[in-house]
């Protein structure tokens, strides 16, 4: 026989006690399925207020609290139940966990204590109310019994073993004031995220964190003089962005977002952005999703997004503009000296002239060297900064059909003289219908 069985009810039975407690299991029982299949994760606090005054003389009090436990057993206190006494936390206690706890339901055993026997494991004490009668003009009070919960504040270690719990905060020491400091990174078992300081304000700060990348990439591809690997791969972060900026948005301003929920969006995007900020471009090992435990799956993963959003993704290449001056002669001036040192150097040439003929005469007609230098290099035919062919154009720069590509020799002695002159300076000796030039630096 279970003793979740529905009772028959028929006329002219004889009514006893039993039958509205087998009655009152059943539809219990029926209410904890209906929960269980609507949500996995259904147990938690709805709010949680802890005494601050309390924690000042340590000791650990709750002054409001409203939630379900891990059985399916709801509570609110002050208000239907009486709220747990204060539980005061000794000089000795180092890193422990505090528990809202509750006695198991047990088949067969008892399910009130009339006396309140801190010995007993029933699950409800006996209190006697006034309570009016709805159906009277006059109230018509009546004193009757009713059953309130005998819920417990128990550290970690002192949790018996036929009770359920449900964590409450975690206290790191009582100081010598005997103030008691609590984990500041610890997250109660929460059905909706609201009511997590820590959760709530990490959405809120991922929301801004989003908007300003957002911005910054859409300022640094309106700049001219940019193409290529580096700026597709700033468009797709920038696509990333504009989809989840809004969706987080959304996520901070609901009321009833359950942390299952957040972390399985919060899991998508990081997995998105990894793609952009891992050598690897896979993403990490995540911890499971812990429920009973937050800060074990949400803090690591919390940490990955702010290192994702505020990793810098480096513009790897640059278009150095070449300005005309007199005499076929165009001037650059590369105010970085890191880039001269170490960057590759790029020019693009584009010209009506058959792009082979290019590829065959340019080198031989252009002069490149420090603006200081560039008349000595055209006067006295010094050969200058040489210019290798490309096969084909570097990846970080744009590329356009019927361009030739040269890279510029950089351990070239009049390339070294770049370093105290105040620009770069070419001169195009022959004759190149539409000639376009493009200069780029490519940092490695």
């Amino acid at each position: 026989m279970s003793d979740r069985s529905r009772v028959v009810w028929s006329e002219g039975m004889f009514l006893r006690p039993q039958h509205f407690q087998q009655a009152q299991r059943q539809q219990e029982f029926a209410q904890r399925q209906l929960v269980l299949s609507a949500q996995g994760h259904f147990w938690g606090f709805h709010s949680l207020l802890l005494d601050a005054a309390s924690l000042a003389i340590g000791k650990v009090a709750i002054a409001k609290a409203t939630g379900v436990m891990p059985d399916g057993t709801p509570f609110e206190f002050p208000g239907v139940n009486d709220a747990p006494s204060v539980l005061t936390i000794s000089e000795n206690v180092k890193a422990k966990r505090i528990f809202l706890c509750l006695p198991v339901y047990r088949p067969g055993s008892e399910e009130v204590s009339f006396d309140d026997d801190a010995r007993s494991l029933a699950r409800f004490r006996v209190s006697e109310e006034e309570v009016p009668d709805q159906n009277s003009i006059a109230g018509d009070p009546a004193p009757i019994q009713t059953a309130h919960l005998r819920l417990r504040l128990l550290a970690e270690d002192e949790i018996p073993q036929d009770w359920i719990t449900l964590g409450v905060c975690q206290v790191i020491e009582r100081r010598n004031d005997l103030s008691v400091l609590l984990d500041e990174n610890h997250i109660p078992p929460v059905v909706v995220v609201h009511e997590s300081a820590l959760l709530s304000g990490f959405l809120r700060e991922l929301a801004g964190l989003l908007h300003h990348r957002g911005e910054a990439l859409a300022a640094r591809l309106s700049a001219p003089g940019r193409g290529g690997v580096s700026e597709m791969a700033d468009f797709l972060v920038l696509q990333l962005v504009n989809r989840y900026e809004p969706q987080v948005v959304h996520l901070s301003q609901l009321r009833t977002l359950h942390p299952e929920r957040l972390y399985a969006e919060l899991l998508t995007l990081a997995g998105d952005f990894t793609t952009f900020t891992r050598d690897t471009r896979r993403p990490g090992e995540y911890p499971p999703y812990n429920h009973d435990a937050l800060a074990s799956c949400f803090l690591p993963l919390m940490a990955d997004l702010r290192r994702s959003l505020s990793m810098v993704l480096e513009q790897n290449a640059f278009q150095i503009e070449l300005m005309e001056r007199a005499y076929g002669v165009r001037v650059a001036v590369i105010a970085n000296q890191e880039l001269i040192k170490s960057a590759t150097f790029v020019l693009a040439v584009a010209s009506d002239l058959p792009g082979e003929q290019v590829r065959k005469q340019f080198p031989t007609q252009v002069k490149i060297g420090p603006v200081e230098k560039i008349r000595d290099l055209v006067n006295l035919h010094l050969p200058g900064v040489g210019l290798r062919p490309l096969p084909v154009a570097p990846r970080q720069i744009p590329y356009h059909a019927g361009n030739n590509y040269f890279e510029l020799d950089t351990a070239s002695e009049f390339w070294r003289g770049l370093e105290r002159s105040g620009g770069l300076a070419m001169h195009i000796a022959g004759d190149f219908p539409g000639l376009k030039l493009e200069l780029w630096a490519i940092r490695t």
